[in-house]
């Protein structure tokens, strides 16, 4: 473009030298064409832009990340002259397409178009844009560029995907399982549990609801606690999608894939989360995962969410303090976090946290003070195939 630009200038001067000192009809034809010529293909482009279009759509109505949703975008030209070199640029942070690449040139006769059939993959879950994000072209002379942004791009709202475990790779389950029993002052937490829908009004613990200001029900003989805890920390760690949906996604990816691990296991899950309170899911069959799965996927994480109001809530429910096993589900190690680590350690109960950082220096070297608690970072890009 630049050299195209260069000899149009270096015409015109010649052009303005000719009419200057020799004069006459060629000359004064030849000075008006090249000063013309420029300013037509500049009207020329500003019609390309008015007058062409694009169209794009998604098949399906409801999408996972990592899955393939297919997609085809069409390039119309519906004017009566062609459109000589059109390009487009695609979302890329977020989302990817099979065998496309950005600024693939593209020419259009007059009332033709352009279809490309392929597939899409987001990355993470959320609500944000995919597809074709600007266009760029060129006149015929290859003197001038528009690029602008496309008018109609592509909102989609991505829930998470569900990653299927076989096992948890560097955790002994067994061990962690087996808790110790001798713990002081635990009889109420050890015998009681949260009510339930369907539990019978005589199995409810008068004395301990009243203490614990919510209704708990005695367990029956022989109900061992086999539970296991996921805390999951909702605090959003920056104003900038790049940088907060990844860490997001990997949190809500790690919460889904343990609690349909142990719901596969046989094993009953209490996952617990920050919104404007805390919310609890007493996940044990396949009605109480799709509800915990569904809240996952509309969650929205806040800066207002802290850790802290996590950690105070559960530490005010017998249940949450009384399983074989818990897990956090963190962005940051905070005081909170290691008090209440410390709190269900000297309870007998393991503790396994997971840390979604790419910082290292972020994750604490393990500490005497939490004797059963293991602390494992997870990178944000990382497949937690291959880190859990």
């Amino acid at each position: 473009m630049l050299r195209n630009r260069i000899i149009v200038g270096v015409l015109w001067i010649v052009s303005l030298v000719g009419i200057s000192f020799y004069g006459g009809t060629i000359s004064y034809g030849f000075f008006a064409a090249i000063t013309l010529l420029p300013v037509l293909s500049f009207l020329y482009l500003l019609c390309v832009r008015l007058r062409f279009s694009v169209y794009q759509k998604l098949e399906g109505k409801s999408f996972v990340s990592d899955r393939a949703i297919p997609y085809y975008f069409t390039l119309q030209n519906e004017s009566k002259f062609a459109f000589a070199g059109v390009k487009v640029y695609f979302y890329s942070d977020f989302s990817s397409l099979t065998g496309l690449e950005d600024g693939v040139e593209y020419e259009l006769l007059p009332g033709t178009g352009i279809t490309r059939d392929t597939t899409l993959v987001c990355k993470y879950r959320g609500t944000y844009n995919v597809g074709i994000r600007t266009i760029e072209i060129t006149d015929f002379l290859r003197l001038f560029r528009m690029r602008y942004k496309n008018k109609e791009p592509l909102e989609v709202f991505i829930r998470p995907n569900t990653v299927a475990l076989t096992d948890l790779a560097g955790i002994r389950l067994p061990r962690l399982l087996s808790r110790e029993t001798s713990r002081a002052g635990s009889v109420p937490e050890a015998t009681v549990r949260e009510y339930l829908p369907g539990d019978a009004m005589r199995r409810i613990h008068w004395k301990a609801s009243a203490r614990e200001g919510q209704i708990l029900v005695r367990r029956d003989a022989g109900e061992e606690q086999q539970q296991v805890t996921v805390l999951l920390g909702t605090r959003r760690i920056s104003p900038a999608p790049e940088q907060y949906l990844p860490t997001e996604h990997k949190m809500l990816e790690i919460a889904l894939a343990l609690s349909a691990f142990f719901l596969r296991s046989g094993i009953p899950v209490r996952a617990s989360l920050r919104t404007q309170s805390t919310e609890t899911f007493q996940i044990n069959g396949r009605d109480s995962f799709d509800a915990f799965y569904e809240t996952c996927s509309h969650l929205m994480f806040s800066p207002s969410y802290e850790d802290r109001f996590l950690f105070a809530s559960a530490a005010k429910n017998p249940s949450a303090i009384s399983g074989h096993l818990a897990f956090f589900i963190l962005s940051r190690w905070s005081r909170a976090a290691e008090l209440f680590a410390r709190r269900l350690n000297g309870n007998g109960i393991s503790v396994v946290v997971y840390l979604v950082t790419s910082n290292a220096a972020e994750v604490p070297v393990r500490s005497e003070s939490l004797p059963r608690t293991e602390m494992i970072q997870v990178s944000p890009d990382a497949d937690i195939r291959e880190v859990l």
